[in-house]
C-alpha cells in the first residue's frame, strides 16, 4: 500500500522546519551566544530615551574592545566630519547619535563572532561585501530622505546573516551540511536556493529570517527577505545596497556599474558625476571604517576605485586592539582627555544631567581605572539613597544592592558623608577611623576592601554621591586614585551647579 503523497509532503515540511530549528537553537545557544546576548541589547527595537542610550553606554564600556574601536570609527572623518574630539561612549552617543553609535556596536558584534569563528575565512569576504552593500544602501536611503538610515543600514548588513552563520560554523553544528551544499552547488550552479533546500532542507535566507526573528534585529529586515520591494521603498535602498556591492566585483567601470549608476541618477534626480563619486566614496568608506572596527582582512576585500586604493585610503590596522587583562588600568592620557571634554561641554554646550553624570562615570572607571563606579541620588524626602547610574563589574546587581536608607543621627558612613559632605577613602581596614560607620548592609557589598565617596552638593544641598572601588579584582586603591576620583567628582559638581544656575 502506497502511502498518501500528502502526508509525505506534511512530515517533510515538519521536518525541514525541525532542521531550521535546530540550527537557530544551535547557532543561539552554542556558537553565537555572545552576539545574541548582545543583539538583544543593543539592537532590538528599542526607545530612544535618555535611559536607553544610558543603557546602551553600559553595554559598550563593559567591553574594552568594543569601547576603544568604537571610538576609534567614532574619531574618524567620516562619522565625525567636524574633528570633535570623542574619548567617551557617552559623548559619542550624543554627538553621533543613539542609531549610529547602536548600529557600530552590532557591527563589531557581528565581526567578533563570525570573524573569530572556527571557519572565518568562509565568511571574510561576506563581511566585506555586506558591510559595502549596509554604507552603500544607508546613504541611498540619507539622498530620499529616509526617517531612519542607520534602520535601513542594520537590514542591509543582517541580509545574509544566515549564509555567514552557516559557512562559519556549519563544521560544528552539521559536519557533513557544507560537504553536501557544496555538492548540490556544484549541481545547480545557477539555482542556490534549489541547492540549499536539497542539501539542508531549507534555504539560507530563511536561517536568516529565523535568527532575525529568535534575535529580535530587524523588522525592516523581514520586509526585505519577504520580497517587498515594490511596497516599500526602504527595500528597494537595502537590495540596491547589495547589488552596488556586488557589481563592484565586477569593477568600477563594468556595464553593471554604469547600469546602476544611471537608476540612481535617475531616482535621486542627481547627475551621474555625483552619483559616481557618491558610490566610490562610500566605497573607501566602508573599507576605512570596517578597518577601525577591527576587520582588516574584509576591508581589504572591499573594491576600491584607483583613486580609493588602499596606500591612500585604507592604511594596515589590527584585527583587534591588544588588551593586556580583563581589568581597567589608570590611563592618565584619557583622564586629561576627558577632563578637557567636561569643561568643554560646559561652556560651550547646554549638557543634561545624564551626559554629565555618564562622562564622569567613563572617567573614574575607564580614565583612573577602578573596577565599580556609582553615581546615587537622595530620594525627595531625603530618607534613602539609591543608585541611578552604575558602570562596571557586576553593575546590574550593584544597581540592584545599592539602596540604602538615611537616618538622623547617622548610623552609617553613607549618612556621615552626606551630613559632613567630605569626600572619603575608607581603607577598609578595622583600625580605620571610619570603621565604626560600616554596617552589615554596607559590608555585604564592600567587603573587606576599599572604597571612596564624595558627595555632590547643589545649593549647599546635598542631592547624591559618587562611590568607586575595586572589590571585583581585589587591587588596592592609592592616594592618586582617590585625588583623580576627587577631581572627576568636583567637575559634577562645578557641571551641577551650573545647570541649577
Amino acid at each position: 500500500m502506497q502511502a498518501d503523497p500528502t502526508l509525505k509532503q506534511e512530515a517533510a515540511r515538519d521536518g525541514e522546519h525541525r532542521n531550521l530549528e535546530y540550527w537557530v537553537r544551535q547557532l543561539t545557544d552554542r556558537e553565537m551566544p555572545a552576539f545574541a546576548n548582545t543583539a538583544r541589547l543593543i539592537a532590538g527595537e528599542a526607545s530612544r530615551s535618555d535611559r536607553s542610550a544610558a543603557e546602551l553606554a553600559e553595554v559598550i564600556i563593559q567591553d574594552a574592545s568594543m569601547t576603544a574601536r568604537l571610538l576609534r570609527a567614532a574619531n574618524s572623518f567620516y562619522h565625525n566630519p567636524g574633528n570633535a574630539q570623542i574619548s567617551t561612549i557617552s559623548r559619542a552617543i550624543v554627538l553621533l547619535g543613539f542609531e549610529a553609535v547602536r548600529n557600530m556596536c552590532l557591527s563589531i558584534a557581528i565581526m567578533d563572532s563570525l570573524l573569530d569563528g572556527p571557519n572565518k575565512n568562509h565568511v571574510v569576504e561576506q563581511m566585506a561585501l555586506s558591510f559595502h552593500a549596509a554604507t552603500q544602501a544607508r546613504t541611498i536611503a540619507v539622498k530620499r530622505k529616509d526617517k531612519s538610515p542607520e534602520e535601513v543600514f542594520i537590514a542591509a548588513l543582517l541580509y545574509h546573516l544566515g549564509h555567514m552563520a552557516f559557512w562559519c560554523f556549519a563544521d560544528n553544528v552539521d559536519p557533513e551540511a557544507s560537504q553536501r551544499l557544496q555538492a548540490q552547488i556544484a549541481l545547480h550552479p545557477d539555482d542556490l536556493a534549489k541547492a540549499e533546500r536539497e542539501a539542508l532542507g531549507f534555504e539560507l535566507s530563511q536561517l536568516t529570517v529565523a535568527l532575525n526573528n529568535e534575535w529580535h534585529l530587524s523588522s525592516l529586515l523581514d520586509n526585505t527577505l519577504a520580497g517587498r520591494r515594490g511596497k516599500n521603498p526602504r527595500v528597494s535602498n537595502i537590495t540596491l545596497g547589495h547589488e552596488i556591492a556586488a557589481a563592484a566585483h565586477q569593477g568600477w567601470s563594468s556595464a553593471p556599474m554604469k547600469d546602476l549608476q544611471e537608476r540612481i541618477a535617475e531616482s535621486l534626480y542627481l547627475p551621474i558625476d555625483d552619483v559616481t563619486k557618491m558610490v566610490q566614496d562610500n566605497a573607501r568608506d566602508a573599507a576605512e571604517t570596517m578597518a577601525k572596527l577591527g576587520a582588516a582582512k574584509s576591508s581589504r576585500l572591499v573594491p576600491l576605485p584607483a583613486e580609493h586604493s588602499k596606500a591612500k585610503g585604507v592604511p594596515d590596522r589590527p584585527e583587534r586592539p591588544a588588551v593586556k587583562n580583563q581589568f581597567i588600568e589608570p590611563d592618565p592620557d584619557l583622564q586629561l582627555k576627558i577632563l578637557g571634554e567636561l569643561s568643554q561641554l560646559l561652556v560651550e554646550e547646554s549638557p543634561n544631567l545624564t551626559l554629565l553624570v555618564e562622562m564622569v562615570l567613563e572617567g573614574i572607571y575607564r580614565g583612573v581605572g577602578l573596577d565599580r563606579t556609582v553615581f546615587a541620588l537622595l530620594n525627595p524626602d531625603r530618607s534613602m539613597v539609591s543608585a541611578k547610574y552604575v558602570l562596571g563589574w557586576d553593575r546590574q546587581q550593584l544597581n540592584l544592592a545599592f539602596r540604602f536608607p538615611l537616618s538622623q543621627p547617622p548610623h552609617n558612613i553613607l549618612d556621615h558623608v552626606l551630613l559632613t559632605g567630605d569626600a572619603i577613602w575608607h581603607r577598609g581596614e578595622e583600625e580605620d577611623s571610619l570603621a565604626r560607620w560600616d554596617t552589615v548592609e554596607i559590608s555585604k557589598l564592600t567587603g573587606d576592601q576599599g572604597f571612596f565617596i564624595a558627595p555632590i552638593t547643589v545649593g549647599h544641598k546635598v542631592i547624591g554621591l559618587f562611590y568607586a572601588d575595586r572589590h571585583p579584582s581585589r587591587r588596592p586603591l592609592d592616594t592618586e586614585c582617590f585625588s583623580k576620583f576627587k577631581l572627576f567628582a568636583q567637575q559634577a559638581q562645578m557641571g551641577l551647579s551650573y545647570l541649577k544656575h
